[in-house]
């Protein structure tokens, strides 16, 4: 069964990009392209969430600080992705699992995906 990630990006060419790489790795992925609430999250229950800081409708960097206080979502890695110079210190602000800065290649974005998807493997 392959996991489910969630991909939230207002970027619609992008959004199509990575759920075009994902996709091709065996993933299942859920492609959003606007700020959703913590309640339409549980409703897919992802595994991951790329969650891209600036969405036309809401801060990702809040989502995620939602999502790390949520019991019911806590343990879901969460990756930030933005072409923010101060990325890094926004994903320790919100206690994002990790962080994948823009421009990204597509390598970049495998290789971050399958550490936590590893690591989710590793625990159960």
């Amino acid at each position: 069964m392959s996991k489910r990630i969630m991909i939230l990006e207002d970027d619609s060419n992008l959004l199509d990009l990575e759920e075009m790489i994902l996709t091709y790795e065996g993933y299942d992925v859920t492609p959003i392209r606007h700020y959703e609430s913590i309640e339409y999250l549980l409703d897919f229950l992802p595994e991951m969430i790329l969650l891209d800081v600036r969405l036309g409708d809401g801060y990702g960097n809040s989502l995620c600080q939602e999502i790390k206080n949520n019991p019911d979502t806590a343990e879901i890695p969460v990756i930030l992705i933005s072409g923010s110079n101060n990325l890094q210190r926004l994903a320790k602000e919100c206690n994002a699992d990790d962080f994948l800065s823009k421009p990204f290649n597509n390598i970049d974005l495998v290789k971050i995906v399958k550490k936590y998807d590893c690591a989710k493997e590793d625990v159960n």
